[in-house]
């Protein structure tokens, strides 16, 4: 029987999921700032219920936990090896095992948050399923509530830190994660639950996601950070008529 997960291996591969995302997102940490900045101007509150889509290993819900210690906090994906990690490092935070690129992900995702997040996440499904994605996350959300996406979006070309026959920082963690009895067991579940699974690969400019997001039902779209071919954009849903 392989080992168990120990609390300091779980921190080591989670600090490389951070460090790995930095490289991907550059001003990761400024653009976390500035969604739950928009966030607490929003609502004039910290947001008591948030969902985090694609949350992974739990990094991004630790930070909204530094910053909110009261938030109840879910984090929601499809990857059980990530959803590990994250129950491991933070056994207070809800985990739920979902594929958002159907619609099945909504009847596991509960609700309604305050506050719903999908950073790095939206470019792995096809177009069509993220029209239909931001219709459903709509629904997750009270009334007033907020919806920040952080993905690529068209912009000036980034220069890759990349040197010349170097794997790429994704190809590295999970061949190091791989070399870890401890997760040999997870890692085959998720090989079985990534089948038929593909990456979208969709990239649209702001004004797209603005547009699709207002038809959806948004209102006030938003800008609160833009670097290097990265957008975090807010929309939010209405309040109720009273």
């Amino acid at each position: 029987m392989p080992p168990a997960l120990t609390p300091k291996d779980v921190a080591r591969w989670r600090r490389g999921w951070e460090s790995m995302m930095r490289h991907y997102q550059p001003g990761r940490d400024d653009l976390l700032a500035a969604g739950l900045a928009a966030a607490e101007e929003i609502h004039g509150r910290a947001p008591e219920r948030v969902l985090d889509v694609g949350g992974g290993p739990g990094t991004t819900a630790e930070v909204l936990l530094r910053r909110w210690p009261g938030a109840h906090v879910t984090v929601l994906d499809v990857d059980p090896a990530l959803l590990a990690l994250t129950s491991t490092a933070l056994p207070h935070v809800r985990t739920v095992r979902a594929d958002f690129g159907t619609a099945r992900w909504l009847a596991s995702a509960g609700g309604p948050y305050d506050l719903a997040l999908a950073l790095m996440t939206l470019h792995y499904l096809p177009e069509d399923r993220v029209r239909d994605w931001y219709a459903e996350a709509r629904r997750l959300l009270r009334p007033g509530g907020l919806l920040l996406v952080a993905d690529a979006v068209p912009d000036a070309p980034v220069s890759s830190r990349r040197q010349g026959g170097a794997a790429d920082p994704w190809t590295e963690w999970w061949a190091a994660l791989a070399r870890e009895p401890a997760m040999t067991p997870l890692l085959r579940e998720r090989a079985q639950a990534l089948v038929g699974l593909s990456g979208g690969e969709f990239v649209a400019p702001v004004p797209w996601h603005r547009e699709v997001a207002r038809r959806a039902g948004f209102l006030d779209p938003t800008v609160p950070h833009h670097r290097a071919g990265h957008a975090l954009m807010a929309f939010r849903r209405p309040p109720d008529r009273r």
